[in-house]
C-alpha cells in the first residue's frame, strides 16, 4: 500500500484554519518532539539513569522483554505534540525560546505529576523525585529545542 507522505497535510488543509494548526506547524514538528522524546527516554532512563530511578517496591518496574511498546510509543508522541501546541501557540519557532518552553513545560508536568504520585504511592521516594523532575526537564528542554527547529522551518514563507 503507497501512502504519500503529504496525506496527512492534505487532510488538515480540509480542517478550518481556525480550529487547528498546520503539519507544518504542529503535527510535523510534534510528531519529531515525539520521537526525539522517546529515543532522550531511553537514553536517560534506560542507559545513564537505570540504576539510580529505580522504585522502592520490587516488581513495579516492567523489564525491557515486557514493555508495553505501543504505549511508550503514544505517550512519547503525545508529549511531542503538547510541546508542539505550545510552542505553535507561544510562536516560539527558535531554538532558545524552543528549549525554554519545553523546560517550563516539561517541569510542570513531571513535577505535577511525581509530587501527586509521591503522595499518593509507595512508587517514588524523594529521591527518585527530584532525578525525574531534573531528567524529564532536560528531556524536555532538549525536546522543545527540536520541536521548535522543525516548526521553524515549516514557519518560514
Amino acid at each position: 500500500m503507497n501512502i504519500d507522505v503529504y496525506f496527512v497535510e492534505e487532510i488538515i488543509l480540509l480542517i478550518p484554519k481556525t480550529c487547528c494548526m498546520s503539519a507544518k506547524k504542529f503535527l510535523l514538528p510534534g510528531l519529531a518532539g515525539g520521537v526525539a522524546y522517546f529515543f532522550l527516554g531511553y537514553l536517560f532512563y534506560g542507559i545513564l539513569f537505570k540504576n539510580t530511578m529505580v522504585s522502592p517496591i520490587a516488581g513495579v518496574m516492567r523489564p525491557i522483554e515486557q514493555m508495553i511498546w505501543w504505549a511508550l510509543i503514544t505517550g512519547s508522541l503525545l508529549y511531542g505534540l503538547l510541546i508542539a501546541y505550545v510552542i505553535d501557540k507561544t510562536n516560539t519557532f527558535t531554538v532558545i525560546n524552543g528549549a525554554i518552553t519545553g523546560t517550563i513545560v516539561s517541569f510542570l508536568v513531571s513535577a505535577s505529576f511525581n509530587f501527586t504520585m509521591y503522595a499518593t504511592t509507595y512508587i517514588n521516594t524523594r529521591t527518585t523525585v527530584v532525578y525525574d523532575v531534573a531528567i524529564s526537564t532536560v528531556i524536555g528542554a532538549i525536546t522543545g529545542a527540536i520541536v521548535a527547529l522543525i516548526a521553524g522551518i515549516g514557519s518560514r514563507r
